[in-house]
């Protein structure tokens, strides 16, 4: 599979480059970026051979089979898009448009060109997602879910996108869509295909209709609750995931990169358990999971239906919040 990389941003490096020198059947066969010399100190760098000037001539490349769209969250509908319309398969950053009617659009198109469009989560491709579903077997009947994915104030700098309405900015889109995606698996674990309205959100906006920090409450019909907090401001860093059910509970640290360490307790009537984690990369499994979909027609379980579900929920917390959904750029 020759991939080529839709810019040369600072996730590139370890979501795709690095995995694909070791995840056999992977070429990176091109690269662009918006400044063409950043793309050819990217190609040097990475050892790509062939270097585009614009992004409508990387879709277009006779050199590439598939696409990684790593643009800001607001552009990735357009690239997206152009990719499909020329035949190529896409692995698009999380999250995965701007809100859920983009999502809608993106995914249609995919579906009607028969072309593997996948969601770049990368947690979800890791073994500890079955470990995860191992522990709350163990606890009898889900009550309810904790999600967090917290950074300190000044980690993430005002003058970065992410603090930027027009291109897709937020906690919640950069960071809060992981928590989201974890207590969602969790609930359907025991409630397949059952998706969850949102009770309350509550944020903090230094920079108007920018949520610097979000908190949101779900209910699942017949189902848990859940909690889920993200945070560009706060004092301190927390990612974890924590469920409590009839017969115990389960804690998990750092679901969303475990090759930098995670660990998942599981506490029941007859005692405390540590299970060991698996330290290898999240991307590289995704990136073998992108190529198996792209080959075989495996199925991935961050594609259209799931994607469109998570822009859904994300477009809800900002409502319950007060806020707008993230804008199309027209």
């Amino acid at each position: 599979m020759r991939l080529g990389l839709l810019s040369a941003a600072r996730i590139t490096g370890p979501a795709v480059v690095e995995p694909a020198r070791i995840v056999e059947g992977v070429e990176l066969s091109a690269v662009a970026a918006r400044d063409p010399e950043r793309a050819r100190a990217a190609a040097a760098e990475w050892g790509i051979p062939h270097v585009c000037d614009t992004y409508e001539e990387l879709v277009a490349s006779e050199h590439v089979d598939a696409v990684y769209v790593a643009t800001p969250a607001a552009l990735h509908l357009r690239w997206a898009l152009a990719a499909l319309a020329a035949g190529k398969h896409v692995l698009c950053e999380k999250p995965l448009t701007a809100n859920a009617a983009e999502a809608r659009t993106l995914v249609a198109a995919a579906d009607a060109a028969g072309l593997v469009m996948m969601e770049a989560f990368h947690w979800r491709y890791h073994p500890i997602v079955g470990q995860i579903a191992e522990a709350v077997a163990r606890i009898g009947t889900v009550e309810h879910v904790e999600a967090a994915f917290d950074l300190p104030d000044g980690q993430i700098p005002r003058t970065d996108i992410r603090w930027d309405l027009a291109i897709g900015g937020g906690a919640l889109m950069d960071l809060g869509c992981y928590p989201l995606q974890w207590v969602r698996y969790v609930a359907q674990l025991q409630h397949p295909g059952i998706e969850p309205t949102v009770v309350a959100a509550e944020a903090v906006c230094p920079v108007e209709q920018i949520d610097g920090s979000l908190r949101a409450d779900l209910r699942w019909p017949d189902g848990p609750t859940a909690t889920i907090s993200c945070s560009m401001i706060a004092d301190h860093r927390q990612v974890d995931l924590h469920v409590r059910g009839t017969d115990g509970t389960v804690a998990v640290v750092n679901p969303l990169a475990p090759q930098a360490g995670a660990s998942i307790t599981i506490a029941t009537a007859v005692g405390t358990e540590l299970v060991p984690v698996s330290d290898s990369t999240t991307y590289s499994h995704q990136l073998a999971a992108f190529r198996d979909a792209v080959e075989h027609g495996t199925p991935v379980p961050t594609g259209g239906t799931d994607s469109i579900a998570t822009m859904a929920l994300i477009d809800a917390c900002y409502e319950a919040a007060g806020l707008m959904p993230r804008p199309s750029i027209a």
